[in-house]
């Protein structure tokens, strides 16, 4: 990848970065100046103070040096807090966009994305994507300038000593480019690794219980270390290449060049074509040559190397998200059409021919058995997947011609498995409204049979509840649930399967609460027993992916073999 595509790329759409990038550059254009200077007073110390005896140019030199040292030492400490607040707000900003990237991102897509891919994308690529512009902008850029003016100093001095010197250098970026590719295709192999790595521990973490429970530790060790001698051996080959590159660089200038420097040097003084002090102030203006030449190399591996991970933010960055407006949608009715949906790699359709209505204000219960397409129409109903074909009208506004928070901003709802975050039980409820006072807090989890479990914690809601609600039985992490959705007030609740985890009385004390609050909105529940049933206005039954029938209880019970059959198998049992 050409530096300047990649520069543009990664500066595309992140404001603040060109205009202290130029000061930077400013800033190492007179830094260039500083470094090149002290070559030429030392050009002069030889051939004037210590050749021909000038002692009056020592003072000249030794005012010279310590101007050059007191202007380089004001450049370096503002060009450090530029460069610091460069990085720094590019970090922020990029990793702002990468997580606006992923959150804006459909369903099928985002879950191509392992975690470890995402944690390694946004916590260690974007630092590599940060130290870009640093590394492989500026401080490359910089030591190509230097070679080629120091270069046009060294053909000046003595143009027969010089031509020889640069024979070996497209040698060095030869090696180096060779080393560069390898240490990328190592590179490539490690970051693959890491990410497995990465998601492997985040589902140990979240599945600890389990593997505490089936005595999986020890499993779960070696399987770790496996990845970690994998990890080690990719990790070792990449510092290899660049320990490889380095060594021949030194080898060649230390061993090749310079004594080769010597030899034609010394050959040209001793046949008078040149002079001594021509010659030393030649081979320590070549030494500093040299010196950047490495960097230059070393730059070219490091690059490779790092394009790794810049490919790797990039290829989220460059996605191309459809933008769609946001609409207030009015309406609290639901109405399904001809919906159709298969997960990526079936053929065959889970739901198929799905239409339906469901009035405001009215309950609808939805049943089925285990694979049914039960979950997957809440998903579809709140825009986490899109349908292959039909349409989803909340209140008149089709869902898929408008933005996922015109969708989020009319429907609640309570999962079976609630998302709930290391923090305070205060915080996970004010994620949904941030304005709710505590009082409102309080009566939300009145009424969502969870205040006095709260009140009996030290902390009360400055409690932490741990990841995912870890320090939490089921039961609690779903009356929370229902406790933040009463808070945030939406007209359509959806339940799914949100009451599984609580005894007969705690449900229907909700479930009392939600009649109480919900005569004003639509709501949904995946039922999964006879109680939730009672409550709610018509049944869908679900089987195969296809609606078998939509009625009142009543009118299903003892009248509908499938309903039937699957009440006496499911619900009575409940």
């Amino acid at each position: 990848m050409n530096r300047f595509h990649v520069y543009g790329q990664l500066a595309n759409g992140v404001d603040g970065i060109k205009k202290p990038l130029l000061t930077l550059t400013l800033h190492k254009l007179w830094y260039l100046v500083c470094d090149i200077l002290p070559m030429l007073l030392y050009s002069v110390l030889v051939n004037h103070v210590l050749i021909n005896k000038q002692l009056n140019n020592l003072w000249f030199i030794i005012i010279g040096y310590f101007s050059i040292f007191l202007l380089t030492t004001i450049s370096v400490s503002k060009s450090k807090k530029l460069t610091n607040r460069l990085t720094m707000k590019y970090d922020i900003r990029v990793k702002h966009k990468l997580l606006k990237q992923y959150t804006a991102l459909d369903n099928d897509t985002y879950s191509s994305f392992h975690v470890g891919d995402i944690t390694s994308r946004i916590e260690k690529d974007s630092v590599v994507a940060k130290d870009y512009f640093i590394n492989h902008i500026l401080e490359y850029w910089y030591s190509v300038a230097y070679v080629i003016i120091v270069g046009f100093i060294l053909l000046y001095y003595d143009w027969r000593i010089a031509l020889p010197s640069f024979i070996f250098i497209p040698l060095t970026f030869i090696i180096m480019e060779i080393l560069g590719k390898k240490s990328k295709q190592a590179s490539e192999n490690l970051w693959v690794l890491q990410a497995q790595c990465d998601t492997f521990l985040h589902s140990s973490y979240q599945n600890w219980k389990d593997i505490k429970t089936n005595n999986l530790e020890n499993a779960q060790y070696d399987k770790l270390d496996c990845q970690y001698k994998k990890i080690r051996r990719y990790s070792f080959l990449n510092q290899l290449y660049w320990h490889l590159g380095n060594t021949f660089s030194c080898f060649q200038r230390v061993f090749i060049t310079q004594l080769f420097l010597y030899f034609i040097g010394g050959v040209l003084v001793i046949k008078g074509y040149s002079q001594t002090g021509r010659l030393l102030t030649f081979i320590n203006f070549y030494g500093q040559f040299y010196v950047y030449i490495q960097k230059i190399g070393e730059s070219i591996i490091h690059y490779k190397s790092d394009t790794v991970s810049i490919e790797k933010v990039l290829e989220v960055l460059n996605i191309k998200i459809e933008v769609k407006p946001f609409v207030s949608i009015k309406g609290n009715d639901i109405c399904i059409d001809k919906l159709r949906y298969s997960y990526e790699g079936n053929v065959d359709f889970l739901l198929d021919n799905i239409s339906f209505t469901v009035k405001s204000g009215k309950h609808l219960a939805i049943v089925g058995e285990s694979g049914s397409g039960k979950s997957t129409l809440v998903k579809l109903l709140t825009g986490q997947i899109t349908p292959q074909s039909g349409n989803i009208f909340i209140g008149g506004i089709d869902i898929q011609t408008v933005n996922t928070e015109s969708v989020s901003a009319k429907i609640s709802i309570i999962m079976q498995e609630p998302i709930l975050f290391n923090m305070t039980i205060r915080d996970n409820l004010l994620l949904v409204n941030p304005d709710a006072t505590d009082a409102e807090l309080i009566e939300c989890c009145q009424r969502a049979s969870v205040n006095e479990f709260i009140e009996s914690l030290p902390d009360k809601l400055d409690t932490i509840i741990g990841e995912r609600g870890v320090k939490l039985s089921g039961g609690q992490k779903q009356r929370l649930s229902i406790a933040r959705a009463f808070i945030q007030n939406r007209d359509i609740i959806i339940f799914d399967e949100s009451t599984s985890a609580l005894d007969s009385e705690k449900e229907g004390d909700i479930i009392n609460v939600v009649k109480d609050i919900s005569k004003n909105k639509t709501m949904i529940t995946i039922a999964h027993r006879l109680s939730t049933i009672l409550s709610c206005d018509n049944v869908l039954i679900l089987k195969n992916g296809a609606i078998i029938a939509m009625d009142t209880h009543e009118n299903l019970h003892n009248l509908n073999e499938t309903y039937d059959l699957l009440f006496q198998n499911q619900y009575i049992s409940n």
